[in-house]
């Protein structure tokens, strides 16, 4: 609930920054294809949780995503930190 009202309020944020772009529209073969895709993905989920529950795959895959691009992460992390001058790391 509360991460539905957050990515809402970044959609709006954005729409309003952004909105004065007119980009064209989406070709309609790409779109079917990706619906396509999703709707294949989606409805194979039940085959996913006979093995793994979904929960499970939900907090690991952003996890395992971190931990494959570690040094990006803490190269990032450490970038932000010396921009901060109160945190004192040269």
């Amino acid at each position: 609930m509360i991460f539905e009202v957050i990515l809402n309020l970044i959609k709006n944020i954005l729409f309003l920054v952004f909105g004065w772009i007119n980009l064209p529209q989406f070709p309609s073969t790409l779109k079917n294809g990706i619906d396509t895709l999703m709707g294949s993905i989606f409805d194979n989920l039940d085959l996913v949780s006979i093995i793994i529950r979904w929960q499970t795959l939900v907090i690991c895959i952003p996890i395992l995503i971190i931990l494959i691009n570690f040094d990006k992460v803490y190269k990032l992390t450490m970038w932000i930190l010396r921009k901060i001058p109160m945190v004192g790391i040269k």
